[in-house]
């Protein structure tokens, strides 16, 4: 019932036009005031689930993004990509996905993915003969891949509020990012063969190729170092952060492409985009406590042992819930409230943790880039000045394969198990 209470009383203040950070505080302190629990345990609640050094991460992760951005890396990185991959069929869109999956190894947001490749990809798309819905679709769909390439803001968030490693994570998603792209690049092809016919094809010399990949090297260089400073354990991932951010003021310095107005507007983006995910993180980590406080998990436990023991039951659960849920409140605050309530319940239906969280971050990555509430959707169609309507009839094949994914990761622990066991 409080389960229920909370959810409903969330989604009616989201209607009336309240923000996603204000309507989890309200119906948190309304819980709270309810249970005569004092105002002061309630900010105790909210001060303990931001106290956190690997939270620390975020702002870090995304600056980084905001100077890579700001300084080019994000256009030679897919000016380099788009070379590689431009002569195929659907050349621009495979491009879109695979410069989506580098970029996302630098900025950690799903958002930044999306603004970053769809300023720049959308032009030269809409050129080439793209229609601008299906542009936009590709961007969209390819940016909710990111939530599952290291180091996602999203992953650091689950790993801190589950207790688990985040070396662990980076690692465990690896694998079903792979898979998700490609699946995202098979639908790209058949449209760009059958449906979407385009004239695209990127003809270069093996100079142009050598230049282009000279440029990107630098920004090539910033995944390795971060991720493979984390999986060998030279640094944590706040420690990752930092290294990132220095690298990334060096590149900036060295392009000379960073005004002293474009450092201002840098700092205050990165200062905003932290501010509002670490609000939602705190104000959701009072509504969790409140949940834990009335012992919500014992009444959900005893709801769902219902179904707990049918595998396919509790994955079409599960991903029901978390899609409409990850899309109503952007992905993290529902993040952090459901996924200490449900990963006992996935223990029970046979899913280990870490099979359990990359499955969650995968289906969250879907509610991210559901129109017409997906945050990165109001980006994209924002870029490429159409209306979010235009694009739910283009992204209805992403969506298809990128739920068909999500079942096959379901049943296939392998996909998010096989590599952090082989490497322990």
């Amino acid at each position: 019932m409080s389960f229920a209470l909370a959810f409903f009383g969330i989604v009616a203040l989201i209607l009336l036009g309240a923000p996603i950070v204000a309507a989890l505080g309200a119906v948190g302190l309304i819980q709270a005031t309810a249970s005569d629990v004092p105002l002061s345990i309630a900010a105790q609640a909210v001060f303990h689930g931001l106290n956190s050094f690997t939270l620390l991460a975020i702002p870090l992760f995304v600056l980084t993004g905001e100077i890579l951005h700001r300084s080019g890396a994000a256009e030679r990185l897919v000016r380099f990509v788009t070379i590689c991959v431009g002569w195929m069929t659907g050349g621009l869109g495979m491009s879109v996905v695979a410069s989506t999956m580098l970029f996302s190894g630098l900025s950690g947001s799903v958002n930044a993915d999306a603004a970053a490749i769809g300023s720049t990809m959308i032009p030269p798309m809409t050129k080439a003969g793209y229609r601008r819905p299906w542009s936009a679709s590709i961007v969209a769909a390819a940016s909710g891949t990111g939530i599952l390439i290291p180091p996602s803001i999203t992953m650091i968030v689950l790993g801190t509020v589950a207790n688990l490693s985040i070396r662990d994570l980076f690692l465990a998603s690896l694998v079903p990012a792979v898979v998700v792209a490609a699946s995202k690049g098979v639908v790209i092809y058949f449209y760009a063969k059958y449906k979407e016919p385009t004239a695209e094809r990127v003809r270069v010399t093996p100079r142009e190729l050598g230049r282009a990949g000279l440029d990107a090297l630098p920004p090539l260089i910033a995944p390795v170092i971060i991720l493979g400073g984390i999986l060998w354990g030279v640094f944590t991932a706040t420690e990752a952060a930092a290294v990132a951010v220095l690298y990334a003021v060096v590149l900036a310095l060295v392009y000379r492409s960073v005004s002293r107005a474009d450092w201002i507007r840098i700092f205050v983006n990165a200062g905003r985009t932290s501010g509002v995910v670490l609000s939602l993180v705190g104000m959701a980590q009072l509504l969790a406590y409140m949940l834990a406080y009335e012992q919500v998990e014992i009444q959900l436990a005893d709801w769902a042992s219902q179904f707990t023991g049918n595998f396919f039951l509790f994955v079409t659960i599960v991903m029901v819930l978390f899609w409409i849920l990850g899309a109503l409140l952007d992905g993290v605050p529902a993040l952090v409230v459901l996924i200490p309530l449900f990963m006992p319940l996935a223990a029970e239906a046979g899913m280990g943790e870490l099979h359990f969280a990359i499955f969650s971050l995968a289906v969250f990555g879907i509610s991210l880039v559901t129109p017409p509430l997906g945050s990165a959707c109001f980006i994209v169609t924002g870029i490429a000045r159409i209306r979010i309507v235009d694009m739910m009839r283009p992204m209805l094949p992403f969506m298809a394969v990128m739920f068909a994914t999500i079942v096959l990761l379901a049943y296939v622990p392998a996909f998010s198990e096989w590599l952090p066991n082989l490497i322990r």
